[in-house]
């Protein structure tokens, strides 16, 4: 919500916005680089990713029926979305190592007690 609020100020201080089509190609960007990432493997990282296809294919729908404000709304839901997957693909391997690392120690600690 805070988003959309500051959002909402940016557009009526006189910024300018990015155009629907713009932004469609930006969330397809985002989208390829979680599929790219590895989301589709990780749940949490899937699901959102699904969200994000469902958003801009949402998107595309509203913007061929000449609903550019909606369809913006979408895309920005749809880039978030596929941003998050790639955030979380991203920490899957890293997380994965560390539990890796931490049962190492807990062994170790537990020969030398």
């Amino acid at each position: 919500m805070g988003a959309g609020l500051l959002l909402g100020l940016a557009g009526c201080a006189g910024v300018q916005q990015v155009p629907p089509t713009e932004q469609l190609v930006d969330s397809q960007v985002s989208i390829r680089q979680a599929e790219e990432a590895g989301a589709e493997t990780v749940p949490d990282a899937a699901q959102h990713l699904q969200w994000a296809r469902e958003q801009a294919s949402e998107a595309r729908r509203l913007l061929e029926h000449n609903e550019r404000d909606k369809a913006a709304l979408f895309l920005k839901r749809a880039a978030a979305d596929a941003e998050l997957a790639l955030a979380l693909a991203r920490e899957a391997p890293a997380r994965a190592e560390a539990d890796r690392l931490l049962q190492q120690v807990q062994q170790l600690q537990g020969t030398v007690q």
